[in-house]
């Protein structure tokens, strides 16, 4: 039975992952999108206005990543962010530990889910907000290094994705994998 290759979209918010997600969907590839964006979303539909405060917000994250990533189906997938990010925001947000989280991050590492090549997206300089993305410029070069630092940590390969077009960057990531 072949190993399903999961590789990791990263980087700084507004740096161009989600673009180059879609012009792979658009090739045909299996993209599973950002959760905490949809989490954000959900629960924004709620009445919750800024549900990144939310003691809840982590776990609600991370369940949703583990059921994509369990009910994904083909031998080659792209994810926008993983739980390795979602430990990241964990940080950044000066959460305490999620129980939740830290049990995934195990089972990602034990059951070797994710490929160790992680592409890792040059921020553009700029961000532009969002309903979900209210983070300044300055803030996420922060976050950008707590990812940075994460994904050393628990050894991965670093593939930085350069600034360049949309086709550039998609047509980068191909040869690379």
């Amino acid at each position: 039975m072949q190993k399903v290759k999961r590789f990791i979209f990263t980087g700084t918010p507004g740096s161009g992952k989600t673009s180059v997600l879609q012009s792979l969907k658009q090739k045909g590839y299996v993209v599973i999108p950002e959760v905490a964006t949809d989490v954000i979303s959900i629960q924004q539909a709620k009445g919750v206005e800024r549900p990144w405060e939310s003691v809840k917000f982590i776990d609600q994250i991370t369940h949703m990543q583990k059921e994509r990533q369990m009910n994904t189906m083909g031998d080659l997938q792209f994810y926008d962010r993983s739980p390795f990010c979602t430990l990241s925001l964990e940080k950044y947000l000066k959460f305490q530990e999620s129980n939740a989280l830290k049990e995934e991050i195990k089972r990602c590492l034990r059951e070797d889910i994710y490929q160790n090549k992680v592409f890792f997206f040059e921020n553009l300089g700029f961000i532009e907000h969002t309903d979900a993305r209210k983070i300044s410029y300055e803030e996420a070069l922060v976050f950008e290094k707590i990812h940075l630092n994460i994904y050393k940590e628990f050894g991965f390969d670093i593939i930085m994705v350069p600034k360049g077009s949309i086709e550039e960057r998609t047509e980068f990531v191909l040869r690379k994998i």
